[in-house]
């Protein structure tokens, strides 16, 4: 079964007309990762997100470069798409994985309200494809979605009458509603209604966000879009990337004041200490705020 799945692989990318090295290098990868569920003694078809998120702290402790962590990402994600597109599997661990590749600093890139605001404000929605990319960034800032709960998105998980969305079958398997707002709303009509149109003649069903020629977006399609949009605003060197607004989301929401709870709601956590781990970032803000103005700290630090 593993290597019938490889060569399967393999064959898909020569197929795509690749460059001999690419393949190479993507194939590489993809059997670096084969080898590593032989250690774990697991079978392909028992790979959970939990399986594919430990396996990329292996590499991040191993002190692989990002880029290689990013390569490695990419085709392992292809590689399970073709697995299911295949049918040799029936669930797609990636999906239900949170695989973050950090910066150098190991510091989770967040932007800043005006940075979100100007990305945003940017993408002009006189084409599909500016109406499919707003449409995608301002959903994923509202609701701190996974990209891989986007690109799953289906048009009739979006209730615009309720302003509600159906996330199905996020991390955990466990299916959540998670609301959708206004502006969002508004993009995401836009989109539906007049740009979806332009990539597909069929009618609105099916995957919401399309690629251009018609079939479901996929989350490397959708980083390829953030990175030109970042790039045209001078954002390209601050480490973000679409899990940036997924922690933006939920820094601004706890900013704010939101209920620490409300956001692990949101953001589809078992556990309320990973959604702590978003608190990190306001309390270290809060420290520097409170040493440079608060009487007794400039007693004893007077130079800072």
């Amino acid at each position: 079964m593993r290597e019938r799945a490889y060569e399967i692989f393999v064959e898909y990318e020569r197929g795509r007309g690749l460059k001999d090295e690419t393949i190479k290098r993507k194939s590489r990868e993809v059997r670096r990762f084969l080898m590593w569920l032989d250690k774990q003694e697991k079978d392909i078809r028992e790979v959970t997100g939990s399986d594919i998120e430990k396996f990329f702290v292996e590499l991040n402790e191993a002190g692989l470069s990002t880029s290689t962590r990013s390569i490695i990402r990419g085709s392992l994600e292809e590689f399970y798409r073709i697995l299911k597109r295949e049918k040799l599997i029936i669930d797609d661990p990636f999906m239900r994985a949170e695989v973050l590749i950090r910066e150098r600093s190991g510091v989770r890139a967040v932007f800043t309200k005006s940075q979100v605001e100007i990305l945003l404000d940017s993408i002009a929605v006189n084409t599909g494809y500016g109406q499919r990319d707003r449409a995608i960034f301002e959903f994923m800032y509202v609701t701190g979605c996974r990209v891989s709960e986007v690109t799953n998105l289906d048009v009739e998980d979006v209730d615009f009458s309720s302003s509600e969305v159906l996330i199905r079958q996020g991390k955990g398997r466990k299916d959540r509603i998670v609301p959708l707002g206004k502006v969002a709303s508004c993009y995401l009509e836009t989109w539906l209604h007049h740009g979806r149109k332009w990539f597909s003649g069929m009618e609105a069903k099916g995957p919401f966000f399309l690629s251009e020629v018609g079939g479901r977006m996929s989350a490397s399609a959708v980083r390829t879009r953030l990175k030109i949009h970042l790039k045209n605003n001078g954002l390209q060197d601050y480490g973000f990337t679409p899990h940036s607004f997924r922690h933006s989301c939920a820094t601004h929401l706890l900013e704010n004041g939101a209920d620490i709870r409300y956001v692990q709601e949101l953001l589809g956590h078992e556990s309320l200490e990973t959604t702590v781990t978003y608190t990190k970032g306001i309390v270290e803000g809060l420290r520097k705020v409170y040493r440079m103005y608060h009487p007794r700290e400039n007693e004893l630090y007077p130079e800072e």
